[in-house]
């Protein structure tokens, strides 16, 4: 599309209108202040599947709010879902569909902080132990290593540096709990339980599947989007490969379909 006048853009971020997909990017192109862009389109406002029905939303967030414990303010869509194209770097622009994810953002230090716990809970039995780690490298130091090198699953090793990742910036996401985790389990269902709400929608919509991050707090939301954002705008420019994707798959579609 053509550049954006400032007129265009004050417009924009202001809000009134939904951007359509080049104007988003435009604006992520245009602008270095992402958090503007967060705060506004991905986490304030209502999402484009409710846009028809805005009071479902509010019945979606107070639904939602009540299963954790927390008020409705603390409840939000963002994704696809909320734009109606996805922000997502590999499929940015791709439109809202019945095939696309529901994306659910949390705020909750107290679920944040038990579901951390227990993910690093549950990751610390993954193998190989480290005694094991630390003989093999005590061998191999002293010359003595006569077996081959312990080795780590590289699923199991994304999970590690995704949980990593996600905890250093102030979120929890419970789809990397082994698939039986209680917890993992009870988020899930706890959203799921909501999907009658799409149907009931006009035009319907058809979810299948919905997937949550648990954030620490607002603060950290913001931050996080935020900076998903200045990785698209670096890889809009050519300046780097966006690495900071808020829709990586590292849920599975067994475990939190709707169908």
């Amino acid at each position: 599309m053509p550049q954006m006048t400032h007129e265009q853009l004050v417009e924009a971020v202001g809000g009134k209108n939904r951007p359509k997909s080049d104007e988003f990017r435009e604006l992520i192109r245009l602008l270095d202040n992402h958090q503007i862009l967060a705060k506004v389109f991905i986490l304030e406002g209502i999402p484009f599947v409710f846009e028809n029905s805005p009071m479902k939303y509010v019945i979606f967030r107070e639904q939602v709010a009540d299963r954790f414990g927390i008020g409705s303010q603390d409840v939000c869509i963002v994704g696809s879902a909320k734009l109606g194209f996805s922000p997502s770097a590999h499929k940015f622009g791709q439109p809202f569909s019945e095939t696309s994810d529901v994306d659910v953002v949390v705020i909750s230090e107290l679920l944040f902080q038990d579901g951390s716990t227990q993910l690093f809970t549950a990751l610390n039995g993954l193998g190989p132990p480290l005694y094991g780690i630390r003989a093999f490298l005590q061998q191999q130091k002293s010359g003595t290593a006569k077996e081959k090198p312990p080795v780590v699953e590289l699923e199991d090793w994304r999970s590690v540096k995704e949980a990593l990742r996600n905890y250093v910036y102030g979120n929890f996401n419970p789809g990397l709990l082994p698939y039986d985790h209680p917890l993992r389990n009870q988020i899930f269902n706890s959203i799921a339980s909501t999907a009658g709400l799409f149907l009931a929608l006009e035009p319907r919509v058809f979810v299948s599947k919905i997937r949550c991050r648990v954030f620490r707090t607002w603060k950290a939301a913001e931050a996080y989007y935020t900076n998903s954002l200045r990785e698209l705008h670096n890889s809009f420019l050519g300046r780097s490969e966006a690495t900071f994707d808020e829709e990586v798959e590292d849920v599975t579609d067994e475990e939190t379909s709707l169908a």
